[in-house]
């Protein structure tokens, strides 16, 4: 009985007049609360689309992959993370309440084989359109860190981006084709497939540990620096860890015939 309440498991063993202390109590030593899994939809073209995306990279090395993507924190973190045991007696800490998460800062960061691309700010107050992304990816991942590469390592390269309406657009196909970035470099991307892309691991990782303990933050600019210290800390392994998973995903995918490969 996933996300049932205590009284209805036990109702279900016909186990009445419990108190809900002592229910609660005897279900930790065997389950924990969780919440559900919040996921897109996915219907059957969908899930053919992601068949054949797994069949067309199911030889790629990918370790000449970049996969990138974008990620927004906010001052606050996200909801129902400030969430965890007390001592008997203690008192809860406070925690400020705040319109929108107290607003928040856009980061895009891209992994390759055991490297991290990044993490990369978007200026506060841009609105990423296929226009203001080109000229983000220019100004960054271009000019900081991809022109430093090899003409071997950039023949090689695939750039993978979700669908996102500026990533996806004609403009910024046509602006990435003409960084070189175009037919097999530019890898296609299946309709709602978050749990494809390793680097959605990677921002689980940073937000745990800048929320951790229910922190909170007082400004953009410090919520940026937690994530640039948390990105710092995460090590080549772990990104390797995370890239060379992408062989058992896209298995997982023909399995269950193009349904969701979870983590």
């Amino acid at each position: 009985m996933p996300l049932a309440t205590s009284l209805a498991i036990f109702q279900s063993c016909n186990i009445t007049g419990v108190p809900k202390s002592t229910r609660c109590a005897i279900l930790r030593d065997m389950a924990e609360v969780r919440k559900a899994e919040r996921r897109p939809p996915l219907n059957k073209t969908h899930k053919l689309k992601h068949q054949d995306w797994a069949k067309k990279y199911l030889k790629t090395d990918f370790s000449k992959v970049l996969w990138t993507d974008e990620m927004r924190v906010s001052l606050d973190g996200p909801d129902g993370w400030a969430r965890g045991w007390i001592g008997k007696g203690q008192r809860a800490p406070v925690r400020l309440r705040r319109q929108q998460g107290g607003g928040g800062v856009l980061v895009w960061a891209g992994i390759i084989k055991d490297e991290l691309v990044g993490p990369f700010r978007v200026e506060d107050g841009v609105e990423l359109n296929s226009q203001s992304y080109c000229q983000f990816l220019e100004d960054t991942f271009f000019k900081q860190w991809y022109r430093k590469k090899s003409a071997s390592f950039k023949k090689n390269m695939i750039f993978m981006q979700d669908n996102a309406p500026s990533h996806a657009s004609k403009y910024s196909t046509a602006w990435l084709a003409r960084k070189g970035i175009k037919e097999e470099k530019l890898m296609t991307w299946p309709p709602c497939s978050p749990d494809l892309n390793p680097i959605e691991n990677l921002w689980s990782i940073i937000k745990c540990e800048i929320y951790k303990e229910g922190k909170q933050y007082t400004s953009l600019n410090s919520v940026w620096e937690a994530v640039v210290a948390a990105a710092r800390n995460v090590d080549g392994e772990q990104i390797k860890t995370l890239t060379e998973s992408m062989d058992g995903r896209l298995l997982s995918v023909l399995a269950k015939k193009g349904g969701y490969i979870g983590r």
